[in-house]
């Protein structure tokens, strides 16, 4: 299963080529799509900044409504908590850090081409784009 990370989700948004491409391929797997509920967040901030807020934020709710959406839960709380204590050396930013334990918690590969960041949160399985 796979969780689709916010910047995987912006490229949906803005038909970028490389994200369609990706996306028929998720498709043909016929697995179900994910994204988290911080995603959602973060698309909803970035339609409201926009000139067009209203058209923007129509946008993501389209695309949020053909995915299902991983939320937040006891699991994924505790499991931010270990994992930031894990990487405090190298500390990830806090979207990205409960993106990652929403995704361990649920047992989904998360797809972004953020690797850097997501690297570094041990257990975590990656896809790029």
């Amino acid at each position: 299963m796979v969780c689709l990370d916010t910047d995987f989700l912006v490229g949906v948004l803005r038909s970028n080529p490389d994200v369609t491409k990706k996306m028929q391929e998720l498709r043909s797997r016929r697995e179900p799509l994910h994204a988290t509920i911080i995603s959602e967040v973060e698309l909803y901030r970035g339609a409201f900044r926009a000139k067009d807020a209203d058209k923007e934020a129509a946008s993501v709710k389209r695309l949020i409504a053909e995915l299902l959406t991983l939320t937040l839960d006891h699991d994924s709380a505790r499991l931010a908590g270990e994992i930031d204590n894990k990487i405090k050396s190298a500390p990830v930013e806090a979207s990205d850090l409960l993106i990652a334990a929403i995704a361990l918690a649920n047992n989904q590969t998360l797809v972004t081409r953020n690797i850097r960041h997501f690297k570094r949160v041990p257990d975590l399985t990656l896809e790029s784009w």
